[in-house]
């Protein structure tokens, strides 16, 4: 799951000062073990959080975390995050 470089727009979107996010989250990485793998995310306000399967953010459950993305559910409804493409 580990890169060696950080994507130019992942670098872009972790440093934006901000407040007008809206409600999204941003995928920022995904790190870890296969069994135990976290996910770097930002949120609303220009908060960072590092997450989990089974932490709440947002008011969504982080319910998967896979190599460049996060599923997160809200009311029994899942929806995929992914890392923004390198060239976007």
């Amino acid at each position: 799951m580990a890169q060696d470089t950080t994507p130019p727009q992942v670098a872009a979107t972790a440093t934006q000062t901000t407040n007008d996010l809206g409600d999204s989250v941003t995928l920022l990485g995904t790190f870890g073990s296969q069994s135990d793998p976290q996910a770097l995310l930002k949120l609303r306000g220009g908060k960072t959080a590092t997450v989990s399967r089974g932490d709440r953010v947002n008011g969504q459950t982080v319910v998967a975390i896979e190599d460049g993305r996060v599923a997160l559910a809200r009311n029994g409804t899942a929806h995929w995050i992914d890392m923004p493409a390198p060239n976007s």
